[in-house]
């Protein structure tokens, strides 16, 4: 994850780079495009319903006033669904603050320890509030430092094909354990992302159970 600090109105927001499921991607190209000729109509029947009082660009910077509300922009929707992510009682905390060269090591660019991701992944950008990414970080180095200390201590923080059987099994299970932040904001969108109700991403809890449950209605009864 990578980030630039901007000026975004109360509160700053930094740029951030994650590498997020394709399906994630693609869903929110399609409700761009669909709030694109949402906010056109809602223009077009603004200036239509008001007899001449009031013009194409007048309804055009109404409709910019009201996005956040009826049109919400793609930050917005990631940054609800981080913040519900991190709500959960994994991530809450209390965690201690993190020390300055932590937060430097935070805002560097590379692939770190984790799970193997199960999808296709694509990288987006997005302006996400200061102290929400700081929260990120937090807890995404917080949850992942046991595991990683573990990891050290058996030998087992690279992969490699030496590993006995009970030694790469020991280091799926620690593994797995590790939350880094991308890995957090793929799970948040999963779980709280825009999803119509039969379009979830490959990976999420929903789109797994609901496979299950149709692989073991497909199979003959025994």
């Amino acid at each position: 994850m990578e980030g630039t600090e901007l000026d975004g109105g109360p509160e700053p927001r930094e740029r951030c780079s994650f590498a997020i499921d394709v399906e994630h991607a693609r869903r929110f190209t399609e409700l761009r495009r669909q709030q694109r000729l949402a906010m056109a109509e809602w223009v077009a029947e603004t200036v239509e319903e008001s007899n001449g009082g009031i013009s194409r660009q007048e309804a055009r910077l109404e409709a910019r006033r009201r996005r956040a509300e009826l049109w919400p922009t793609l930050d917005q929707y990631v940054e609800a669904a981080i913040r519900r992510r991190l709500a959960e009682d994994d991530l809450a905390g209390p965690w201690e603050p993190l020390t300055e060269a932590e937060e430097e090591a935070g805002t560097l660019a590379g692939r770190g320890i984790g799970k193997n991701y199960p999808g296709f992944l694509i990288t987006r950008t997005y302006q996400l509030p200061v102290s929400l990414i700081k929260e990120l970080r937090t807890a995404a180095l917080r949850v992942s430092e046991g595991p990683l200390e573990e990891l050290e201590e058996l030998g087992l923080l690279y992969a490699t094909l030496e590993y006995t059987l009970e030694e790469y099994e020991k280091r799926n299970e620690l593994v797995d354990l590790v939350m880094s932040a991308p890995r957090i904001v793929r799970q948040a969108l999963e779980r709280y992302g825009p999803w119509p109700p039969d379009e979830h991403p490959p990976s999420s809890p929903l789109a797994v159970h609901t496979a299950t449950v149709a692989a073991a209605m497909a199979s003959p009864e025994e």
